[in-house]
């Protein structure tokens, strides 16, 4: 019985979590409320604060259910035995990308936390959070295009501080021109080539 009451509360919090993903995107997250998240949830207001203390803390859920991928694929940032650094980042961009476009859910989580969140009041101190990934992923790069240069993969007179910049750029830029539906039918058939054409100006 214990066992199954255990089941039955992830249940609800994953069908919580799921509910909450759906009404921050479709009214942003500021303008979302934890009362319209029970209803889209079919839950009470209270089953919610049962497993969340406020919507903050919700947010960040919805975060790591669907964005945990992504966070795995910095493995592929550590090139193999018979991979270069450059290939390396080649293969983790194009790994990236292409889950963004296959996956709906995570799809809409980066959507929600890149364009339909202000950062003010209780999120101000979830911004700290939602921007460590990016430093971790920042500092990878930089250690790859440092280790291009060692071996001379990179193009002579680039900086590997500024090369690595410049392909978070690239990503934020990409992510956000994707879900922000700028040209989004154009970008998603150009994406492959558009990571070639980034790394081969840097070769």
């Amino acid at each position: 019985m214990a066992r199954r009451t255990k089941e039955e509360a992830l249940e609800t919090r994953m069908q919580i979590i799921d509910a909450a993903r759906r009404v921050f995107h479709a009214e942003g997250v500021n303008r979302s409320t934890l009362d319209k998240v029970a209803k889209a949830a079919g839950v009470t207001r209270g089953a919610i604060y049962w497993h969340f203390t406020n919507k903050a803390e919700l947010f960040l859920a919805v975060k790591k259910a669907y964005t945990s991928e992504f966070d795995q694929l910095q493995s592929l940032l550590s090139p193999t035995v018979n991979q270069s650094p450059l290939s390396a980042l080649t293969d983790y961009l194009h790994a990236l990308f292409s889950g963004l476009l296959t996956n709906s859910a995570a799809r809409e989580t980066l959507e929600i936390i890149m364009l339909r969140c202000e950062y003010v009041e209780e999120f101000y101190e979830v911004l700290q959070t939602i921007t460590e990934p990016c430093t971790d992923i920042l500092t990878s790069f930089t250690r790859l295009y440092r280790d291009a240069k060692t071996i001379n993969e990179l193009k002579p007179g680039l900086d590997p501080e500024l090369m690595a910049l410049d392909t978070l750029a690239f990503v934020r830029g990409t992510l956000r021109a994707i879900l922000s539906g700028q040209q989004h039918d154009t970008y998603c058939q150009a994406i492959a080539s558009l990571v070639e054409a980034h790394i081969a100006l840097r070769r």
